[in-house]
């Protein structure tokens, strides 16, 4: 089950999410091209593949899918109604369907490929859920995810707590990114699960014109930027804009991700 307070966000910010996607729309590129490469050279598009989207948000890495392989059928599933809300609104195509549904609790169903875009770091137990994704391919086939990594908004984190330094505060106050899955914890419940595995590293870089541009932008992606909305006073604001432009010369954002791929073998396991 995803967290409550986080299905809240994504359902409020559906509308203007995509608006606002900066690094989902580059992850979702790159996540693509790297499912390609996964399947080996020169991949078949026109086969019929059976694709599960766990996931799948408004349908943006959903439209990249159809154009990529254009003979599969595609499931999109997201816990948010909102979200599968605007999907189903933007994507005409009978190749796709979409189920408003919690997709760490799917167990039936066989698929050639599982690929979800921005969203297993959100699921609450990434091994129980790598688990359940690689029982979906019963006769073997790949899973493969972009996953936001801990560095993502490491200057805002850097900012918030050199601020309260300043203040001579110590309140723990970080991003919500901070407690993300390194690559390391990626890997060991990718090989628990798979016998062939692999995680690759991107990074994007965006700046914002003000730190509230910047938090606006993380409202409407679903993603926390630190404390609840309402902490951020505009004293507040203020004093970690400062903190912010002196130690980075501008608002920055990057964005740690992480590519990554899980095979069952033609056959399944054992």
């Amino acid at each position: 089950m995803v967290d409550p307070a986080v299905l809240r966000r994504f359902s409020a910010g559906a509308a203007r999410y995509e608006a606002h996607a900066h690094a989902q729309r580059l992850s979702a590129v790159d996540l693509l091209a790297y499912t390609e490469a996964s399947m080996g050279p020169a991949p078949n598009r026109g086969r019929a593949l059976k694709i599960l989207e766990p996931g799948c948000g408004t349908g943006l890495y959903t439209r990249m899918l159809l154009d990529a392989f254009r003979g599969a059928s595609i499931f999109g599933v997201d816990i948010s109604e909102a979200m599968v809300r605007v999907a189903k609104r933007g994507i005409d195509d009978p190749r796709a369907r979409f189920a408003v549904a919690d997709a760490e609790e799917i167990t039936t169903g066989s698929y050639d490929l599982v690929t979800s875009n921005a969203a297993f770091q959100w699921f609450l137990s990434l091994p129980r859920t790598l688990a359940r994704m690689a029982s979906l391919l019963p006769g073997g086939g790949l899973l493969t995810f972009s996953f936001f990594g801990p560095e993502t908004y490491a200057e805002l984190d850097a900012a918030l707590r050199a601020s309260a330094l300043r203040r001579g505060a110590h309140d723990g106050s970080r991003v919500a990114a901070a407690a993300f899955h390194s690559r390391g914890g990626i890997s060991d419940a990718l090989s628990a699960v798979f016998p062939r595995w692999n995680v690759a590293e991107r990074r994007y870089h965006q700046e914002f014109p003000t730190l509230a541009d910047l938090l606006r932008s993380i409202r409407y992606t679903g993603t926390r930027g630190g404390e609840a909305r309402e902490s951020w006073s505009p004293g507040k604001l203020a004093r970690v804009e400062e903190a912010y432009r002196e130690r980075d010369g501008g608002i920055k954002a990057t964005y740690q991700v992480f590519l990554c791929r899980g095979v069952i073998p033609k056959g399944g396991i054992g």
